[in-house]
């Protein structure tokens, strides 16, 4: 029973990062579609005189900003690290800074608010950023497939379909436990588990050993 709520738990786990790679794509899609309203802005503040530019210009921004939050969503959707959340948060306080902040109190609470996501990201996941500046993190229901495409390594898609899949195997054939800390090398990739909850992997980093 114990075993079958773990396979069941392992295929959720699998099928919602598919779901969140698909909702990636329909924010990239977005996101290029209005690249389009981008060329529209600048026509007209090439047309409009120099007096109503100012506020073409304001939007012109805020729809440049909002692109940027989409696209930091998208690496945040992919990569599931702490860091890319934080990203998001902070862009999306920028653009309300910079575009929607008319008293000096909107400016003075947006100013504290990034100051706020700076503390977070130096005192509070120092060691996840960490690991990060020597690889990427992933989930580990990633597919093999992905993780080489965002990393540029080969890892053997042969060993399993996720990255968990591939420690799991990996882990096995050595003999070696699997615990919070452990690496593995396959070729030139070092796989280390950076997370794990009831026993099963949540995280991991995954290092290009060539670099």
């Amino acid at each position: 029973m114990i075993k079958n709520l773990g396979y069941l738990k392992h295929k959720l786990i699998k099928y919602t990062y598919y779901i969140e790679i698909l909702l990636a794509l329909f924010i990239i899609a977005a996101t290029l579609v209005g690249v389009a309203d981008l060329i529209r802005y600048l026509v007209l503040i090439f047309k409009t005189n120099a007096i109503d530019t100012y506020l073409i210009f304001q939007k012109f921004l805020g729809h440049v900003l909002l692109m940027v939050v989409g696209v930091e969503l998208v690496i945040m959707l992919l990569s599931h690290s702490t860091s890319s959340v934080l990203e998001v948060i902070l862009y999306a306080v920028a653009r309300k800074l910079l575009i929607y902040s008319d008293t000096t109190l909107d400016m003075a609470i947006g100013t504290v608010a990034i100051g706020m996501v700076f503390a977070i990201r130096k005192y509070l996941f120092t060691k996840e950023i960490k690991l990060e500046g020597h690889g990427n993190v992933f989930s580990a229901a990633t597919p093999v497939s992905v993780a080489n495409t965002i990393t540029g390594l080969n890892i053997p898609e042969h060993l399993g379909n996720t990255i968990g899949g591939v420690i799991a195997k990996i882990a096995e054939s050595t003999h070696r436990p699997v615990y919070e800390g452990v690496d593995y090398r396959v070729g030139n990739a070092k796989l280390k588990v950076i997370s794990m909850k009831d026993g099963v992997i949540e995280k991991v980093v995954i290092e290009n050993l060539d670099e």
